[in-house]
C-alpha cells in the first residue's frame, strides 16, 4: 500500500513537471509569434480630433506690435509689412545668386534682372514694394557723407549709384544712419527680447567672423519652434531666394527697422 502511494507522488509530481514544460513551450511560442508579427498587447489610444484641434500651434510672428504707422507708398499697408510682402514675393521669383553662378555683377541702373539677385537686392526689392527706391536713398546719403562710408575697401574714389547700394558694408552704414537700431543679441527664453525681432526687420551678419559685414536678409513672419523667425535672404548656399531659419547661425553686425527716425 505504502508503495502504492509513492507511485501515485511520482506520478503526480511528472505530470506537473511535463504541464510547466508544455506551458513554458507554449509561451515562449507566444512570446515568439508575437515579436514577428509586431503585435501589441496593448491598443495605442489615439487622441481625439477635437483634442488635436486644442493643442498649441505656432503662430506666425505679429507685426502688428510694432506699432508702424509709417505708409510711403499710400497704399493703406504700414512700411513694415509692405517691406515683409516685398521680401516674401522674392521667395515666389527664386533670385539665382549672381555669385554662385560666377555671372556679371554690375548693371546699368543698379538692379539685376528679376531672376538673377545678391543678397542686397533682396532689401532693395522689398523696399521698393513698400514705395522707397533704396538706390536713390543710399546714394543720397553717401553725397552728403561721403567720408561716413568705407571707400578703402574698394579702393575708389568715387560714388557709384548703380553699385553703391547693393554693397552690404555700404548698406549696414546707410541703416545705422537712416533706421532705428535694435538688439543684436538673440533670447528667445526671455519675451521682451523676442518680441523686438519682427518680420520686416533687416538683419546683418559677419558670416566669415572677420568683423566685417558680408551678408544681410529681412526676418518672416514664420517661426520656428521657440518663435525665432526665419529669415528670407539670398546666399551662395542653396544658391537662390530663400526662407531658411538661419538668424542665429551666424554672428549678427546689425538689425534695423525702416524708417525709424
Amino acid at each position: 500500500m505504502e508503495s502504492y502511494h509513492r507511485h501515485r507522488k511520482k506520478e503526480k509530481a511528472r505530470r506537473r513537471t511535463f504541464f510547466t514544460i508544455v506551458i513554458l513551450i507554449l509561451v515562449l511560442i507566444l512570446l515568439i509569434i508575437l515579436r514577428q508579427s509586431k503585435i501589441r498587447l496593448f491598443k495605442e489610444e489615439e487622441l481625439p480630433i477635437s483634442l488635436i484641434n486644442q493643442l498649441p500651434k505656432i503662430k506666425k510672428v505679429d507685426i502688428s506690435i510694432a506699432n508702424i504707422v509709417t505708409d510711403a507708398d499710400g497704399d493703406g499697408i504700414n512700411d513694415q509689412e509692405d517691406i515683409l510682402q516685398g521680401a516674401k514675393l522674392e521667395l515666389e521669383r527664386k533670385a539665382k545668386n549672381i555669385i554662385a553662378e560666377e555671372s556679371i555683377n554690375y548693371f546699368e541702373e543698379g538692379d539685376p534682372p528679376p531672376d538673377k539677385a545678391i543678397c542686397t537686392d533682396i532689401i532693395a526689392r522689398a523696399f521698393t514694394n513698400a514705395g522707397y527706391n533704396l538706390r536713390m536713398l543710399v546714394d543720397k546719403d553717401i553725397k552728403g557723407n561721403f567720408g561716413e562710408y568705407p571707400w578703402e575697401l574698394w579702393e575708389v574714389k568715387a560714388a557709384d549709384p548703380n553699385i553703391d547700394y547693393r554693397r552690404p558694408e555700404n548698406l549696414i552704414i546707410f541703416f545705422q544712419r537712416n533706421a532705428k537700431s535694435l538688439i543684436i543679441d538673440m533670447d528667445p527664453k526671455k519675451s521682451k527680447n523676442l518680441f523686438q525681432w519682427l518680420p520686416g526687420d533687416i538683419i546683418f551678419w559677419d558670416i566669415n567672423r572677420n568683423g566685417s559685414v558680408d551678408h544681410c536678409g529681412i526676418l518672416s513672419d514664420r517661426p520656428n519652434k521657440e518663435n525665432i523667425p526665419y529669415v528670407i535672404h539670398n546666399y551662395l548656399k542653396p544658391g537662390y531666394t530663400v526662407e531658411e531659419d538661419v538668424l542665429q547661425k551666424w554672428l549678427v553686425l546689425g538689425h534695423f527697422r525702416f524708417p525709424g527716425k
